[in-house]
């Protein structure tokens, strides 16, 4: 969050993933470290910067000392390749979505798997929490985005799917909200862009079709964008 750092997930299919953590001061490599039995789809710094998570076709999840590179706890759960890993803004809950249909939440200081979400038809790759928290919203092939809401804990039975939208006509890539949190953005396998309102989650606007799939996305932090 201090701009200090850039972290890098890759790797090689069916040998190791590797992660390289840069200095964004000279972009002097700071260190490089492998874990992983297959490379990287995933990767997230926890928001007071002391635990990395990397998520790989291998199935795990890996947390790291990012300072040192020291392996910290693997946690092991998914059936499928983890696709995207995000800790909620307080940092205590980390999610995982993964090509075994369902998306997690874990403990972040100790592991322990909290809650698994089975609402899912088919593989599950992005989400995001809302910056105020609370909110996670997913998608992926199933062409849904759902919303549940996260309880301070993550403990099994106190989360709560709100909503489940159609959303586009193909996988859903992406998903970013607004840093005021009153929009929610999404791209897709359709090229098309979506921004939808988060009283309701209902659909504000469709941007121009994008030549080729929208593999990113980003909205300025004046929200302007």
């Amino acid at each position: 969050s201090d701009g200090n750092w850039l972290i890098a997930a890759a790797g090689e299919a069916g040998l190791f993933g590797e992660v390289t953590v840069w200095n964004t001061h000279d972009w002097s490599r700071k260190s490089t470290f492998r874990g992983h039995n297959d490379q990287l789809y995933a990767v997230a710094l926890s928001p007071d910067g002391k635990t990395l998570a990397t998520g790989s076709y291998d199935q795990n999840i890996l947390l790291w000392n990012p300072d040192t590179g020291k392996l910290l706890r693997e946690l092991t759960g998914h059936n499928g390749p983890v696709f995207d890993l995000a800790f909620d803004p307080q940092g205590t809950i980390l999610a995982s979505a993964s090509g075994d249909r369902t998306v997690k939440l874990w403990n972040a200081s100790t592991g322990e798997r909290l809650e698994t979400f089975t609402e899912p038809e088919k593989e599950q790759s992005p989400f995001a929490f809302r910056h105020a928290g609370s909110h996670l919203a997913a998608g992926g092939v199933d062409n849904r985005i759902r919303l549940w809401q996260i309880s301070r804990s993550g403990k099994a039975g106190s989360n709560r799917l709100l909503e489940t939208r159609f959303a586009h006509e193909g996988a859903i890539l992406r998903l970013a909200y607004s840093p005021d949190d009153r929009r929610l953005v999404s791209s897709s396998e359709d090229r098309t862009v979506k921004l939808w309102e988060t009283k309701t989650y209902t659909l504000q606007q469709t941007l121009k079709n994008q030549p080729d799939w929208p593999v990113a996305l980003a909205v300025a932090a004046d929200n302007s964008k």
